[in-house]
C-alpha cells in the first residue's frame, strides 16, 4: 500500500523526516520504503485554455488556445476532452516529456507550440484517457511540479503481515506512527443531516456481519476536486469520477470499502445472499464471472449486482448519467471473501483489505464520512439510510501480567511504560492489582487474541533495539548433548566427510512425480496449495532429490553427490530419513598417455561405490545389517538394487534408478539412490518413539564394541567352490556358510559361474582360525567335510567342486 506522507500529517503533528519514520516502521515489525512521488520536469506550466476549435485540416484534432497570464501559446492536440476555460499543464518548446524533447511541431498549415499534458506523459499513470485537467481555481503561470509535488513529495510504501489488516489506511498507520513517537492522533466525525426513511436491505446469509447502506439523490458526476484525485494518484489509484474516487479516498483513508450502485439500475430491495449455482455477472472489469454457492452476491430482486467484498458489477455502476445512488458499507466473513477471490482469479483494494479483515465498529463512521464528501463535492440530498448489524462486537479481555512481560522480553519493563504503548495505540487497559486488563478493540480483533501478542505489542513500540544483550547464564559443568543430537550429527557429519552436498528441500510436492515412480499417491495433501508442483506432503525423500537433480541438469551440471535430512509424511506419524543421489563422476580426473604407461583417473559412481558408502556407514554407527533382493521398489533396477534389512525389519534401500523411470525423468540412466528410515516421530505425544525398523532405535542397543587380542595362530585359507541350484541366494549361502562353524574367521565370495540353465559355482575364499593352536590339514579338512554336511540341511543339491 502507497500512502502520501503530507496525508499522514493531517491526522498527526509530527515534524519528522519520512526516513526516519521509515526506519522506526521497520524496526516495529512493518516493511516500509520511501520514494519521491513522480519526477520533476522543468518547463512545464499552467495554463488556461482560451478557445478550442476542430483542425481543419485533420479530423481528428483540435487547435487550442492557452494561456499562462502573460502569452499566448497554439497548442494542437488530439484529446477531446479539453474544453474552454479548462485549467492544464503546458510542456513549452525544450522540454523533455517521456524521453522526447518538445520543439515546435507543424500540423498541415498550423504550429504547435507545446504539448498539452495527460498523467500518462508526466509519468504519474500507464495508460490516460485524456489531457490531466485541474481545477478552475488554479492559479495559471505557475510551476505544475509545486502544485502537484513531483519530485518532492514522501510516499510511504508498506508490506504487512496477513493479519495487520488495521494499518493498510491512513488513519491505522497514523495510529502506528504516533504509538511510536508518542504522539495523539487526530479524527473528525462527520456532521449529517438526519434523515428517517430505512432503505429495505435483508440479509439471507451470515457471511456479512454488518451492511449499511445509504441513498444520496440528485448528485452530480463530474471530475473529483485536485486534492482528492492527488492523493489517489499518489496512493497508485485510478482516477474516475467524484461518486467513486471518494469511496476509494475513504478506503485509502479509514481502510473500510465501499461501494456506489446507481440506485435507478436497481429493481427491488437490496438483498445479500449465497450465488446461485451457474449465476452470472458481468464485473466492472468486463468480465462475465460464473458463480457458485460459495459466493456472497449483493442483488435486487432480478439479478446480481456485486460479489460480495471483490468486485462490483458493470449492470449498476456510476456513470455521466448517474442520478441517485445507493452507498453500500458492510464487513463481509473474511475466509468466503479469500475464498471466491482466489477462485475467480480478482484481487482488488477491496478484498486485499476484507481478506485480512476490516474495522466492524468504523463501518458506519466511514460511511458517513464518505455521505459527507459527496453531499459537499456532487451535492445531492441524502434521504434515507439503514445499518444492519446482527451480532455486535463484544471486545476480549486479555489479562497481562508485567512479570510475564519481564519474563519474555528478558527485561524488565515499567509498568508505566506498558499501560503508556497499550493506550498510544489505542488499546483500551486499565490496571487491577498487580495485571492488566487490556480490552481487544474491533480494528485489533484479528490479531490479538493472547497474553503473548500484548507483549509484543509492547515490545515493537519500545523498539526491538532498545533491548540490550543479555546472555542466559546456564551451568556448563554437567552439561551434555542428547544422544539423539550427536546420533544426527554423526550421520550428517559421515556423508558430508564423504564428499556428499546436503540439500534443504521444502517438505512438500507434486503428484506427477509419484506417478512417474510408480509410487502410490502420498495420503497427506495439502488443502490450499499455491502451486500445483508443492499439493502433496512427500513420504520419500528421493522425489526431493531428483527435483534438485533436474535443477543442476539445467545448469550442465551432472556430476553430483547430494544428501538430505529431513522428514517424510504419513498419516499418523512422521519418519526422519537421511536420502542420497549420485551420478556422473565420482572423480573428476585425467587421462595419462605414453609410450611406456596409459592410465585414467576418472572415475564413475556405480552400485558397489555407493553401496559401499552405505555400508560404511552402518559400520561407523556401530550397525550389523543384512542386503536383500527381494521386494524391490519399482522405481528401482531388479537387478542393481538391494533393500538393507536390520533383525528382518526393512530399514532402507540403495540402487539404481530403473532405465525406464531414468527416460521419463530425462535424467542421466547412471542414477543411484539410497533412502534410509533414521527416526520415528508419533503424533502421540505418549507413543513410543523407539521403533523397530528405524536406524535409531538399533543405535541405541547396539552391541558395544569389543577389543580382541591379535591371534597368536596364523589362519589356513581354503577356497571353496559350491555347486548349487541358480536360483540360490549367494548372500545366504555366504551367511550361513560363516555360521556353519566357530573355526570360520572370514568368507569372501571371488567367483559365480553359471554352469548351464540350473546350476551355478559359486566360490568363497575362507580362513580358518584357531585361537588355541595351528589349525592342520587334517583338521580343516575334516571341518570342511562337517560344513558341507550341515549346508546339504538346507541346500539338498549342493556339492562341492573338486
Amino acid at each position: 500500500m502507497k500512502v502520501p506522507y503530507s496525508w499522514i500529517k493531517e491526522f498527526i503533528d509530527i515534524d519528522v523526516s519520512a526516513e526516519e519514520v521509515a526506519e522506526k516502521l521497520n524496526l516495529s515489525g512493518i516493511e516500509t520504503t520511501v520514494s519521491k512521488f513522480g519526477r520533476y520536469i522543468p518547463n512545464i506550466i499552467t495554463v488556461k485554455v482560451e478557445s478550442v476549435e476542430k483542425h481543419p485540416e485533420r479530423d481528428k484534432l483540435f487547435i487550442c488556445k492557452v494561456n499562462d497570464g502573460t502569452k499566448t501559446y497554439q497548442v494542437i492536440t488530439g484529446a477531446n476532452n479539453v474544453k474552454q476555460n479548462d485549467v492544464v499543464i503546458l510542456a513549452k518548446v525544450g522540454a523533455n516529456i517521456l524521453g522526447r524533447d518538445i520543439q515546435p511541431a507543424k500540423f498541415g498549415s498550423y504550429i504547435s507550440e507545446g504539448m498539452l499534458l495527460s498523467l500518462e506523459e508526466l509519468e504519474l499513470e500507464e495508460k490516460s484517457e485524456g489531457i490531466f485537467i485541474l481545477d478552475p481555481e488554479t492559479p495559471i503561470g505557475k510551476d505544475p511540479n509545486e502544485i502537484l509535488g513531483l519530485g518532492q513529495d514522501d510516499i510511504l510504501e508498506i508490506e504487512i503481515t496477513p493479519n495487520r489488516g488495521d494499518v493498510l489506511s491512513v488513519r491505522g498507520l497514523a495510529r502506528e506512527i504516533a504509538a511510536i513517537f508518542g504522539l495523539k492522533r487526530k479524527d473528525y466525525s462527520p456532521n449529517l443531516p438526519s434523515v428517517n426513511e430505512k432503505v429495505n436491505i435483508n440479509l439471507n446469509t451470515e457471511k456479512v456481519l454488518r451492511y449499511k447502506g445509504t441513498v444520496i439523490k440528485n448528485v452530480s458526476v463530474s471530475q473529483s476536486p485536485l486534492h482528492i484525485r492527488l492523493k489517489l494518484i499518489k496512493s497508485g489509484l485510478s482516477v474516475i469520477n467524484n461518486i467513486v474516487d471518494i469511496t476509494n479516498y475513504i478506503l485509502l483513508q479509514e481502510g473500510q470499502p465501499l461501494h456506489a450502485f446507481d440506485l435507478d439500475k436497481l429493481e427491488g430491495d437490496i438483498t445479500v445472499r449465497h450465488a446461485f449455482d451457474g449465476e452470472k455477472i458481468v464485473t466492472l472489469d468486463g468480465q462475465e464471472r460464473v458463480l457458485t454457492q460459495e459466493d456472497i452476491v449483493i442483488a435486487d430482486s432480478k439479478k446480481a449486482l456485486a460479489i460480495a467484498g471483490v468486485i462490483g458489477g458493470e449492470n449498476s455502476k456510476i456513470d455521466e448519467n448517474t442520478k441517485n445512488i445507493l452507498l453500500e458499507s458492510a464487513v463481509f466473513d473474511p475466509s468466503s471473501v479469500r475464498k471466491t477471490a482466489k477462485r475467480l482469479g480478482i484481487l482488488t483494494d477491496s478484498s486485499y483489505r476484507f481478506e485480512r479483515g476490516v474495522d466492524i465498529e468504523n463501518c458506519s463512521k466511514a460511511s458517513d464520512k464518505a455521505t459527507e464528501l459527496i453531499l459537499s463535492i456532487a451535492k445531492g440530498q441524502l434521504t434515507a439510510t439503514n445499518d444492519l448489524y446482527p451480532k455486535k462486537y463484544q471486545p476480549k479481555t486479555v489479562v497481562l501480567r508485567p512479570q510475564f512481560v519481564e519474563k519474555i522480553l528478558g527485561e524488565k519493563v515499567q509498568e508505566q511504560e506498558i499501560q503508556k504503548i497499550l493506550s498510544d495505540l489505542e488499546i483500551p487497559v486499565e490496571k487491577t492489582g498487580d495485571v492488566f486488563n487490556v480490552s481487544i478493540p474491533s480494528f485489533r480483533a484479528y490479531d490479538l487474541e493472547r497474553e503473548i501478542d500484548l507483549v509484543e505489542e509492547v515490545a515493537r513500540i519500545k523498539g526491538y533495539d532498545s533491548f540490550g544483550p543479555d546472555y542466559p547464564s546456564i551451568s556448563t559443568a554437567n552439561f551434555q548433548k542428547p544422544t539423539a543430537y550427536e546420533f544426527d550429527i554423526k550421520v550428517r557429519q559421515f556423508f558430508l566427510h564423504n564428499g556428499f552436498t546436503e540439500c534443504l528441500n521444502y517438505t512438500f510436492t507434486s503428484e506427477e512425480i509419484y506417478q512417474t515412480l510408480k509410487l502410490p499417491t502420498p495420503t497427506l495433501h495439502i488443502q490450499n496449495y499455491i502451486l500445483k508442483t508443492q499439493s502433496v506432503m512427500r513420504d520419500t525423500l528421493v522425489v526431493s532429490l531428483i527435483q534438485n537433480q533436474l535443477e543442476n541438469l539445467r545448469f550442465g551440471k551432472k556430476d553430483l553427490a547430494l544428501f538430505e535430512i529431513s522428514s517424510a509424511f504419513f498419516q499418523d506419524y512422521e519418519s526422519i530419513n537421511v536420502a542420497g543421489l549420485v551420478s556422473g563422476k565420482l572423480v573428476e580426473g585425467f587421462k595419462y598417455t605414453s609410450k611406456v604407461k596409459t592410465f585414467d583417473t576418472n572415475r564413475e559412481w556405480d552400485f558397489l561405490t555407493l553401496k559401499g558408502v552405505v555400508e560404511n556407514l552402518f559400520s561407523y554407527l556401530g550397525l550389523d545389517f543384512e542386503l536383500s533382493d527381494e521386494n524391490i521398489l519399482p522405481f528401482l533396477h531388479p537387478f542393481e538394487s538391494v533393500n538393507i534389512l536390520i533383525n528382518g525389519k526393512n530399514v532402507g534401500y540403495v540402487g539404481k534408478l530403473h532405465p525406464q523411470v531414468a527416460i521419463e525423468l530425462e535424467v542421466p540412466k547412471n542414477t543411484w539412490l539410497f533412502e534410509i528410515k533414521l527416526k520415528y516421530v508419533s503424533r502421540q505425544l505418549n507413543e513410543n518413539p523407539l521403533k523397530e525398523g528405524f536406524l535409531y532405535t538399533y543405535y541405541l542397543n547396539r552391541k558395544q564394541t569389543v577389543f580382541k587380542e591379535l591371534p597368536k595362530f596364523p589362519p589356513v585359507k581354503r577356497d571353496l567352490a559350491f555347486v548349487v541350484d541358480t536360483n540360490v541366494k549367494v548372500g545366504k549361502l555366504m551367511e550361513d556358510l560363516r555360521k556353519a562353524s566357530e573355526l570360520v574367521k572370514t568368507v569372501r565370495l571371488f567367483d559365480v559361474y553359471f554352469l548351464s540353465d540350473t546350476q551355478k559355482s559359486v566360490a568363497f575364499s575362507v580362513e580358518f582360525l584357531n585361537p588355541e593352536k595351528v589349525l592342520s590339514d587334517e583338521e580343516v579338512n575334516a571341518e570342511v567335510e562337517e560344513i558341507l554336511n550341515k549346508l546339504k540341511l538346507n541346500y539338498p543339491d549342493l556339492e562341492l567342486r573338486k
